[in-house]
C-alpha cells in the first residue's frame, strides 16, 4: 500500500513539474508582451512624446510660415510617429531650400533647420513692364525672382554675376545655366573680376564679355586649365574675340 502512495506522490509530482515547464514560457510570453504594449502606449499614445511645437531656424528669404505649409506636420500626435525623411522631402521641394535637416527635440518639440539657397547670378526675363530677375545658386538652380532692377547682390558688397541663359523654372536649372555657372565658379577671381557678363546657349558654348570690351568664347566647362593659359596668352595682344574653345588651337579675331 504504502509503494501505491509513493508512486502517486511521483506522478503528482511528474505533472507539477510539466505543468510548470509548459507555464514558463506562457509567462514570459505574457511579460513580454506586458512590457511591448507599454512601451508602444508611452510612445504613441501617451502625452509623454506628444508633438506639441514645430520650430523652424536659418530662414530669411522663407518666412516660418511657407516652411510649417510644406512640412505638413500636426500637433498633437506622437512625436515618434512623425517621418523625419517625408518631412524633409516635401520641405527641400521648396525652391529656395538647398539643405534641410530634420530634429526631434525631446520630449515634445520637432526643429526644421532650413539651409537657403546663396544667390550668385541673375537672369533678366522679359521686357519692359514684364521685365523680371530670376536668382540662381552657384549650381545653377533658379530658386527666386524678383522685379528687375531690385536683384539683391550676392553678399554685402559683390554684385550678382550678369547672366544671359533662358531663366530656368524655380527649383531647377538647364544644361546651359549649369555649365555658365560651372566655368565662372572655376575661374580666378582675378579673372571673374575682369568679366562684364556671361552668355551660354547650351552647355557647350559659354561664352562671356570682358570689361575692356572684348569677348571670350570659352565652349563646354571641360578643360578649363588648359582654356585658362591659352587665354593668358592671347590676352597679351588685342582683338575684339578670343576663342579658347579649343584651347590646342586659340585663336583671336
Amino acid at each position: 500500500m504504502s509503494g501505491l502512495v509513493r508512486a502517486e506522490s511521483l506522478f503528482r509530482a511528474r505533472r507539477r513539474a510539466r505543468v510548470r515547464r509548459t507555464a514558463r514560457p506562457l509567462l514570459a510570453a505574457a511579460v513580454v508582451t506586458t512590457v511591448v504594449g507599454a512601451a508602444i502606449w508611452l510612445g504613441y499614445s501617451s502625452p509623454l512624446l506628444r508633438l506639441t511645437t514645430v520650430s523652424v531656424k536659418g530662414t530669411s528669404r522663407l518666412t516660418a510660415s511657407e516652411v510649417l505649409a510644406a512640412a505638413h506636420v500636426r500637433t498633437g500626435g506622437s512625436l515618434l510617429a512623425v517621418s523625419a525623411d517625408s518631412v524633409r522631402r516635401r520641405v527641400q521641394a521648396l525652391a529656395p531650400v538647398a539643405d534641410v535637416q530634420i530634429r526631434r527635440d525631446w520630449p515634445h518639440r520637432l526643429v526644421i533647420d532650413v539651409t537657403e539657397r546663396r544667390p550668385v547670378a541673375a537672369v533678366t526675363s522679359g521686357g519692359g513692364a514684364d521685365a523680371a530677375v530670376v536668382l540662381l545658386d552657384a549650381h545653377g538652380v533658379a530658386f527666386a525672382d524678383t522685379e528687375a532692377g531690385s536683384a539683391p547682390t550676392a553678399g554685402t558688397t559683390a554684385p550678382l554675376l550678369d547672366l544671359r541663359v533662358s531663366p530656368p523654372a524655380l527649383g531647377a536649372s538647364t544644361p546651359a545655366a549649369t555649365a555658365a555657372l560651372r566655368v565662372w565658379t572655376a575661374l580666378p577671381s582675378g579673372v571673374r573680376n575682369e568679366i562684364q557678363w556671361v552668355s551660354a546657349d547650351s552647355g557647350d558654348d559659354v561664352t562671356f564679355r570682358l570689361l575692356r570690351g572684348a569677348t571670350v568664347v570659352w565652349g563646354s566647362a571641360a578643360d578649363g586649365s588648359d582654356k585658362l593659359a591659352a587665354l593668358a596668352a592671347l590676352l597679351r595682344r588685342p582683338a575684339a574675340t578670343y576663342d579658347v574653345s579649343t584651347p590646342g588651337i586659340a585663336v583671336t579675331r
